[in-house]
């Protein structure tokens, strides 16, 4: 049963999460740290330009979390969104490597956020990744189409456990 306002959906959720984000705002202090994440915001942003059906649903902490209507969407924009952070760290523009995760599924709309099971286990992928690293479940990858999927290089991870999901999680760590 749904609650009165909530409604169905099928898409991908991407998870971000700033490597070393505590330690870097106790070193520069909470004004330098608040520029980091509006930066991390705006390439976001731009990464979800010209994307159909794709949004920043809200800002966690130092991570953000967007709904895309597809897995092609959600990689894509994930592989933006890290080409842009580490081009912008390589010019001394982003202090801090960004890891993210991407799974796919049926979600439940709630006002403006985005819940149910895909949604946390989204998170969780997020949270395996290492600096710098895409982690995308199996069901992800299998729910892009084709021609998208065969231009990515994926490297298995494997079957992952993670807190609260009863079944492992196929993963791949995935770049262009």
């Amino acid at each position: 049963m749904t609650t009165p306002g909530s409604e169905a959906c099928t898409g991908s959720v991407l998870f971000t999460d700033l490597v070393g984000f505590t330690e870097f705002n106790d070193a520069v202090g909470d004004a330098q740290a608040v520029e980091v994440l509006d930066r991390q915001t705006l390439l976001a942003a731009e990464a979800l330009n010209g994307q159909d059906d794709a949004r920043l649903v809200k800002e966690l902490g130092d991570g953000l979390m967007l709904w895309f209507g597809t897995a092609n969407a959600a990689v894509d924009a994930a592989l933006h969104l890290m080409g842009s952070v580490e081009s912008a760290r390589q010019h001394g523009a982003f202090p801090l490597a960004i890891r993210m995760g991407v799974h796919h599924g049926e979600a439940l709309t709630r006002g403006d956020d985005v819940v149910g099971a895909t949604i946390n286990i989204g998170a969780r992928v997020a949270d395996l990744a290492g600096p710098g690293e895409l982690l995308v479940s199996d069901v992800a990858l299998n729910a892009m189409e084709t021609e998208d999927r065969d231009v990515l290089h994926c490297a298995s991870v494997g079957p992952v456990r993670v807190k609260g999901v009863r079944e492992p999680v196929w993963l791949q760590r995935v770049s262009r």
